[in-house]
């Protein structure tokens, strides 16, 4: 019986392997085939991590997918990454001087998952944005730079696999349009949005890099438009570059190269 639980739990951990190693969904039979397994024997192990949202399914192109339940255990795993230890007093010196929420977001997969936020403590909308939370990579300027840098052909499988979800009247959705800003961002070294994932805030987003010159983060100003006005972007922008500069150089990146 231990060994037949052994085996189980190996396949199963083989399944969600690949899944890592493709970075896209699949369907059962090419599960199958990379596993070398029957469909009938496959569909156990299937069954047993959707269950437990390890892995989930996804009517809209009709393939498995990694689950929430990895989302959040992978949230847990960044909080012991380099990133975020380096990151916090970065933050919390660029709350203090901008006077706006900092955020810093990684990317899982297509989406992007907020694994700190420094409130000011300035008044004005209170963004509902907590560590933890998942957005689409396409959603705003707090996740647009951690998609503009990657290869097009990587961007246009993310995109396939997850069309663009409208979150206010603002949301780019139209593929060539954000197709186009993404382009912008990756060109201008920046990402701003102005009220595109909540009505009445604006954000600034941009890359952090390590020392592989590979963007590992996005760090994010975000206010309500009150506070945030267009005249303040440039002043708001040259703080927010500092930071991130900062973060990067202590991820071992060579300063002067990006930023």
């Amino acid at each position: 019986m231990a060994q037949k639980q052994s085996l189980t739990l190996t396949k199963s951990l083989d399944i969600l392997n690949l899944f890592g190693k493709s970075g896209v969904p699949l369907t059962v039979k090419e599960i199958c085939r990379q596993m070398c397994l029957p469909e009938s024997t496959l569909y156990r192990y299937i069954s047993t991590l959707a269950q437990r949202d390890f892995i989930e399914y996804d009517f809209s192109c009709q393939k498995y997918r990694l689950g929430m339940n990895l989302v959040r255990l992978g949230y847990i795993a960044t909080q012991q990454l380099e990133i975020h230890r380096s990151a916090y007093p970065v933050m919390e010196e660029l709350a203090r001087k901008s006077g706006e929420t900092v955020l810093l977001t990684l990317r899982k997969g297509s989406n992007a998952i907020v694994v700190d936020v420094v409130d000011s403590g300035r008044a004005g909308i209170k963004l509902a944005m907590n560590r933890g939370d998942i957005l689409p990579l396409h959603s705003c300027a707090l996740t647009r730079p951690l998609m503009a840098f990657l290869p097009d052909e990587e961007i246009d499988l993310i995109l396939r696999a997850n069309p663009p979800r409208q979150f206010t009247d603002h949301t780019i959705v139209d593929l060539k349009q954000l197709k186009n800003e993404l382009k912008k961002v990756r060109r201008q070294g920046y990402s701003y949005s102005d009220q595109e994932l909540t009505v009445g805030a604006r954000g600034l987003g941009v890359p952090v890099w390590d020392y592989s010159t590979t963007v590992i983060a996005a760090l994010s100003l975000a206010g309500s438009i009150h506070n945030f006005p267009k005249l303040k972007v440039p002043v708001l922008l040259g703080l927010l570059l500092k930071a991130a500069e900062q973060c990067s150089v202590k991820m071992g990146y060579v300063a002067g190269g990006k930023y």
